[in-house]
């Protein structure tokens, strides 16, 4: 974990995390994207343009669909 307590990828949150001797476990696998199928998800950062596609490497501040698909609303289910 960073100095803002975001993990560094998303394997960190399967893998776990040491905190006062103990391993912490927040995910037993990464979830599959309903949209695409696969376990690929697109990521963000805090210091990312929210509006960008762009990864700038640095903790995982969120995470979007990579789906290029549009739902019936008409919005781009990656901007979800």
């Amino acid at each position: 974990m960073d100095s803002q307590n975001y993990p560094p990828d998303l394997e960190t949150l399967v893998n776990g995390v040491d905190v006062q001797g103990k391993k912490l476990k927040f995910l037993r696998k990464i979830p599959i994207d309903p949209m695409t199928g696969k376990a690929e998800w697109g990521l963000h950062s805090m210091q990312d343009d929210p509006s960008s596609d762009s990864y700038g490497g640095q903790s995982v501040f969120d995470v979007y669909s990579k789906s290029q698909g549009t739902a019936l609303d008409g919005t781009k289910y990656s901007d979800w």
